[in-house]
């Protein structure tokens, strides 16, 4: 017979040890109002509408019967205490001395397995109550979400309520006013960009009619240049119209146009010329301004 073979069902083990037995057989506290609320939906006995059986000595019911309470402090005091025979140790021959002191042994160890099962089953209590505490705090929420669930359920709006009225909640008057403003705002300041961008671009075609030809004078000179016999120049310019064609730039040309973009950006020129900005501060007055201050500080110090 292999090893093991009866002892399967109990897990491997020779045996099951038995069920502690409590110290206490009675309550030691009276319950709470989770524990007789719990009590309450506990029925026993016969189904309903059967007749419970009579039987001499004892009484059928229903509901649970509750326990009488027993503290601990009682219970120490009826079978400890007033237990204790009150005897003269002097007078015990060395066989009642020895039982004397044997149960008084015991008595020690009953009072101390009184108190340690007290506190333990406290323990036991204080963390029941924190359970039922989340457990409350659980069903809480969730009749909460269930009502606002069955509320949504109503407040749903049907086929009809579509046919009746709006779909989309009508604006208030200071939500209406609010959206005009914004609005409003909006549009000026694109039209103010669209202005200020025109203004660049005619300050921009202003500073570049200072290379065009107005006058006959100039439109000789320009004829000659044309036409000169500079080898070189003319060379040059083929190249550079033809390497525009193939869409090729010149490294060199287009890192001297980053540069002077960047540093018209920073000091708010045009290709290296006075910008918008500065237009603006000189028609008010404001570099005037800011030069005599200037001046006016040099002349104090």
């Amino acid at each position: 017979m292999p090893p093991g073979k009866r002892t399967i069902k109990f897990g491997g083990k020779s045996g099951i040890l038995p069920r502690l037995r409590p110290i206490f057989k009675t309550p030691i506290r009276p319950k709470n109002d989770h524990e007789l609320a719990e009590d309450a939906n506990i029925e026993q006995g016969y189904a309903e509408n059967v007749p419970l059986p009579k039987k001499r000595g004892f009484k059928f019911q229903r509901t649970l019967t509750p326990k009488p309470v027993i503290s601990v402090e009682e219970r120490i005091r009826k079978t400890i205490d007033e237990t204790t025979p009150k005897v003269d140790v002097s007078k015990l021959s060395e066989e009642e001395k020895w039982k004397h002191q044997v149960g008084e042994i015991r008595r020690q160890h009953l009072r101390e397995a009184y108190l340690k099962e007290h506190e333990r089953l406290k323990k036991i209590d204080e963390l029941e109550n924190i359970k039922h505490e989340k457990e409350k705090e659980k069903q809480q929420l969730n009749k909460q979400h269930l009502e606002e669930s069955e509320a949504s359920k109503l407040t749903i709006p049907t086929m009809e309520d579509y046919l009746k009225g709006p779909i989309v909640r009508q604006r208030t008057f200071e939500e209406q006013t609010i959206i005009d403003a914004k609005r409003v705002l909006n549009r000026k300041m694109t039209e103010l960009e669209l202005k200020e961008e025109k203004a660049n671009e005619l300050l921009e075609l202003y500073h570049a009619s200072s290379k065009f030809i107005i006058n006959e004078e100039q439109l000789q000179k320009a004829i000659i240049e044309a036409f000169q016999s500079d080898i070189n120049k003319f060379e040059n310019a083929q190249l550079s119209v033809k390497d525009k064609m193939r869409g090729l730039k010149d490294p060199s040309k287009e890192l001297e146009r980053s540069e002077n973009m960047f540093l018209d950006s920073i000091v708010g020129e045009l290709n290296g010329k006075p910008g918008l900005d500065i237009v603006k501060d000189t028609i008010d007055g404001q570099i005037e301004k800011l030069r005599r201050e200037a001046e006016l500080a040099i002349n104090k110090d």
